[in-house]
């Protein structure tokens, strides 16, 4: 079984990101990341955290500096010899509107 707290997350450019997968699985699951199709291993731009607690295990990624191409759907994956289940978050850009007033 799967859950995602969020399944839809947006942030702006330039910033930090972390969405979050919750699985249960036995016998114990091998869980990862994948975005377009390729597994995410961890690295500056992706930073990964499992932490495991008998069957339950909660799942974190974040995403460093968001640009264009982070936008878009990521995919939590769960598999045992029993089988495979994986949840989907969809991560949106949000737009940062900055309002300058300047005295002359």
């Amino acid at each position: 079984m799967i859950w995602v707290p969020n399944q839809l997350v947006g942030a702006p450019a330039g910033t930090d990101v972390t969405i979050e997968c919750n699985t249960e699985a036995y016998p114990k699951a091998i869980s990862y990341w994948v975005y377009e199709g390729i597994m995410l291993l961890p690295t500056k731009k992706y930073i990964t955290k499992v932490q495991d607690n008998s069957y339950r295990t909660y799942m974190k990624l974040t995403v460093r500096n968001l640009t264009a191409r982070d936008f878009g759907s990521y995919r939590c994956i769960s598999k045992n010899s029993l089988g495979e289940t994986e949840g989907s978050i969809r991560l949106y850009g949000m737009y940062l509107i900055l309002f300058l007033l300047f005295n002359l």
